[in-house]
C-alpha cells in the first residue's frame, strides 16, 4: 500500500531531478495522483522539511559513509534524508520505527542490494544528538543554508544576529489572513471564520491582517476566499501597499504583480475608484492574476508586459514588486536557499536596476513610486534605490512615517522588516516622489 513515506520519496525524485520549484513539482503531483488528505498533509511536511533540513541531515550522513556523498545512489541518498529526518528531527516517529520503515522500503523500492546499507546507516542514528551542534560543524551545515548565504549575512548583520535569522526562517511558518472590511466588518468576517473552526490571532502591527498556524486548507475552500473577504498575505507583503497609500481615483500601475494580491488590497484602498493596469512578464503568472480578479470583479486590467522596456499610461502611484532572490522568505519557501547562488544577487540588480528607471518614466509629477523586494540583501534594496536617486535628481525619498508601523522604518525612513525582530516575512519597500514640475 502507498503511503505517505512513498508520495513524500516519489516528490522528492521529482524535485531533485528537475530544475522546478518544489510546490510546483508538489502540486503537479498531488493533481496526477489521487492522495487521502492525510497522506498529502504528512507527504507536505516530510517534502518540506527534508528540503529545509538537507544541509545538517547531509552532515550526519556523511559522519557514517565511507565514500563520498557524490557517489550514493540518488534514490539512496533521498531516503536517507528522509530517514535521518525521521529519525532524529520529527518527535512523531519513533526512531527504530523510522529505521525498519525505510529498511523495508528501500527492499521494495530498490532491491536488498542497497537495504543493507539503508539499515547500517539510519541505525547510526542511535550515535547522533540532534539537539547538539558538533564542535566542528559548520554554521552553515548545522543551520542548513549553502555557506554563502552564512558568510554574506554575518557580514550584513553580524554572526548573532545571523544565527538569530537562521533559526527564525527553519521555524514553521505562520499564515497571515488579510481581511477585507471594505465590503465586511471585521466583526462580520472574525464570525464566520470563527465556524470554520480555525484559530487565529492578530497579525503583528495591524488591524485588518490575522495569523492562522494551521487550517489553511479549509479557509481556501470557503466562501470566506471565494468572495474575496479574505486573502492570503502576509502582513509584511501588505505593509507595501500602505506605504504606496494609493487613493480614489487613483491611476495606478502595479509591475511584476502576479499573482495580485498586492493588486487585490489596491482595489480596496481606491475604493474600487480609479483605475489599476497591473501586468507581469510572465503569460502564465499573468493569467493566474487575471482569473482570480475576473472571479472577484475587481476593477483590474492585466497585460503581459516586461517592465524593463514596454510602455505604460502614466500614474499618479506606480509599485514595483520587483524580482529577486527571495532571501526574506525562505522561512515559507524551503527551496529557494538551495535554488540560489552568490552570483544571482548580482544578476538581479541588474534586473531590478533597468525596472526602476525604465517605470519612473511613467510617474506623474508629484506622483509616489514604491520599489518594493522580498529580500534581505543590502545590494537589491537600498544600493538599488541610492543609484536610483543619483541617477535622477528629480526623484526623492518621501518619509513612510505613519503609513506603515513607524518601527518597521529604517534609518533613511523605507520600510524594512527583519524576520526574527518583527515576527514577518523580510521586506524593503522604498517610498519615491516624483518633485512637483
Amino acid at each position: 500500500m502507498k503511503d505517505a513515506r512513498y508520495h513524500a520519496f516519489q516528490i522528492l525524485k521529482k524535485y531533485y531531478r528537475s530544475n522546478n520549484r518544489l510546490k510546483s513539482v508538489r502540486d503537479q503531483y498531488y493533481k496526477n495522483n489521487k492522495l487521502h488528505q492525510q497522506d498529502i498533509s504528512r507527504s507536505l511536511v516530510l517534502t518540506n522539511e527534508v528540503v529545509r533540513w538537507q544541509g545538517r541531515l547531509d552532515y550526519w550522513i556523511n559522519l557514517f559513509l565511507d565514500k563520498p556523498m557524490h557517489k550514493l545512489h540518488p534514490s539512496v541518498h533521498i531516503i536517507l534524508r528522509i530517514g535521518f529526518f525521521e529519525a532524529l528531527m520529527d518527535e512523531f516517529v519513533p526512531q527504530h520505527a523510522a529505521v525498519h520503515s525505510w529498511v523495508e522500503f528501500t527492499k521494495k523500492e530498490l532491491g536488498k542490494k542497497f537495504s543493507g546499507l539503508v539499515n547500517a546507516l539510519l541505525r547510526k542514528t542511535n550515535n547522533i544528538d540532534p539537539n547538539q551542534k558538533d564542535k566542528k560543524q559548520s554554521l552553515s551545515a548545522w543551520y542548513s543554508y549553502p555557506a554563502w548565504i552564512i558568510d554574506k549575512w554575518i557580514h550584513q548583520f553580524g554572526e548573532d544576529k545571523t544565527i538569530e535569522l537562521c533559526e527564525y526562517l527553519n521555524m514553521p511558518s505562520h499564515i497571515d489572513l488579510r481581511l477585507n472590511c471594505m465590503t465586511e466588518s471585521k466583526n462580520t468576517i472574525l464570525s464566520q471564520l470563527d465556524k470554520l473552526d480555525i484559530e487565529t490571532i492578530q497579525s503583528p502591527e495591524s488591524d485588518c491582517f490575522i495569523r492562522v498556524d494551521s487550517g489553511l486548507r479549509n479557509v481556501i475552500k470557503s466562501e470566506l476566499f471565494t468572495k474575496g473577504l479574505i486573502h492570503v498575505q502576509d502582513r509584511a507583503s501588505g505593509a507595501v501597499v500602505e506605504l504606496l497609500d494609493p487613493q480614489p481615483g487613483d491611476i495606478v500601475l502595479d509591475v511584476c504583480a502576479a499573482p495580485g494580491t498586492k493588486s487585490g488590497y489596491i482595489v480596496e484602498k481606491i475604493k474600487n475608484e480609479g483605475k489599476i493596469f497591473a501586468s507581469d512578464a510572465s503569460q502564465v503568472r499573468m493569467l493566474t492574476g487575471e482569473k482570480r480578479s475576473n472571479e472577484l470583479k475587481w476593477p483590474i486590467q492585466w497585460k503581459r508586459k516586461d517592465a524593463s522596456e514596454d510602455d505604460f499610461p502614466m500614474a499618479d502611484r506606480i509599485l514595483i514588486d520587483a524580482p529577486c532572490t527571495g532571501t526574506g522568505v525562505m522561512g515559507r519557501r524551503t527551496d529557494i536557499r538551495w535554488r540560489r547562488e552568490k552570483e544571482d544577487v548580482e544578476s538581479m540588480v541588474i534586473i531590478q536596476k533597468s525596472i526602476i528607471a525604465h517605470m519612473a518614466k511613467f510617474l506623474k509629477p508629484g506622483g509616489v513610486m514604491v520599489y518594493a523586494t522580498c529580500s534581505l540583501e543590502m545590494e537589491e534594496n537600498w544600493n538599488v534605490v541610492k543609484w536610483f536617486l543619483k541617477l535622477d535628481d528629480n526623484f526623492c525619498i518621501d518619509s513612510g512615517k505613519d503609513l506603515v508601523p513607524n518601527n518597521w522604518l529604517n534609518a533613511q525612513k523605507c520600510l524594512e522588516t527583519f524576520p526574527p525582530r518583527d515576527k514577518v516575512d523580510g521586506m524593503f519597500a522604498a517610498r519615491i516622489r516624483k518633485n512637483d514640475e
